[in-house]
């Protein structure tokens, strides 16, 4: 397994999965200019990271790559059986992760972060709906440690670089159950491996 990688962004979700699976793979670290040439644009046609090359080919989409990944390794339990009710809730917090939680974070960084003239309507709708899908996550936190009854799963892999996005921008003040969730996902043995080799950030 073969991992295209560039620090700080979507695809540290696929190399602490693999460092959660425990099994040899290879990481090629690009650089911004990287993703532009023709060879990564075979990759992905869109220029962008995680790419994960296998013997068949090529596959991207960060949350579709980490779910991959605990499939192929049943023994690691990174996702529970296929057609089980723990199985839908693994479905469930992996689409909420990506489709409510994270776009408005991103709404409110590219206003704040990379635009000449930010929308300050724009952004607070975002921060708004960021407070109510946050809210939703908290409560579910003061129930269990990770999101699913059965413990740690790829959901958390993906929900915490998110909550590490959101907590890095100063959008979850008060929010004392993300908080500590994110302590403890800091605290596995994977994301510290990979922290220390400078192959992903605690807060984007």
């Amino acid at each position: 397994m073969h991992v295209y990688h560039v620090p700080g962004t979507r695809s540290d979700r696929v190399v602490w999965a693999l460092e959660e699976l425990g099994d040899p793979y290879e990481v090629t670290v690009l650089k911004g200019e990287d993703r532009e040439t023709p060879e990564h644009l075979q990759r992905h046609p869109l220029g962008r990271v995680p790419v994960v090359s296998d013997n068949e080919g090529y596959l991207f989409e960060s949350a579709g790559l980490c779910l991959h990944l605990a499939d192929l390794h049943p023994e690691a339990s990174l996702a529970p059986a296929a057609g089980t009710h723990e199985r839908a809730l693994l479905y469930q917090w992996l689409f909420f992760a990506m489709t409510e939680v994270e776009p408005p974070l991103v709404d409110i960084y590219v206003q704040e972060q990379l635009s000449d003239e930010p929308d300050d309507e724009l952004v607070a709708a975002a921060r708004a709906r960021f407070d109510t899908v946050a809210n939703v996550i908290e409560r579910e936190l003061a129930e269990r440690d990770y999101l699913l009854p059965s413990g740690f799963s790829v959901a958390d892999i993906v929900m915490g670089k998110v909550v590490d996005f959101a907590i890095g921008m100063g959008l979850a003040a008060g929010l004392v159950n993300l908080a500590a969730y994110q302590k403890r996902l800091h605290a596995r043995p994977a994301f510290a491996r990979i922290s220390a080799a400078g192959t992903t950030t605690a807060e984007t």
